[in-house]
């Protein structure tokens, strides 16, 4: 038996499962809901920033990366579940085979 670790609570998948619908429609070309929209907050005064994030994650070196050539250190993006004895983790963008850990 081994011990999956979620790294995301229910509340938070219920977001994520909204937001990728969303995104899902808006790329396939449809325009939000109206009264979504009419009913959504107004944000006055806005502009664009970027924010650090403190989202759960792995840091490691990185081989057979469908993106990345060769072996490099990479930061994962926001870690979702990791089972160390079955040697995976699930991140935001794709699974990840687990080597050995650092020491």
């Amino acid at each position: 038996m081994s011990d999956l670790e979620l790294h995301l609570s229910i509340d938070d998948a219920v977001r994520w499962e909204a937001a990728l619908a969303a995104l899902d429609q808006l790329t396939a070309g449809a325009a939000p809901d109206r009264h979504e929209l009419a009913a959504a907050p107004l944000l006055d005064g806005w502009r664009r920033t970027l924010v650090p994030a403190v989202d759960p994650a792995l840091y490691g070196r990185v081989a057979d990366h469908p993106r990345l050539r060769g072996r490099r250190q990479v930061v994962t993006s926001r870690l979702l579940a990791i089972d160390v004895d079955a040697g995976w983790a699930r991140t935001l963008s794709r699974y990840y085979r687990l080597g050995r850990p650092s020491t």
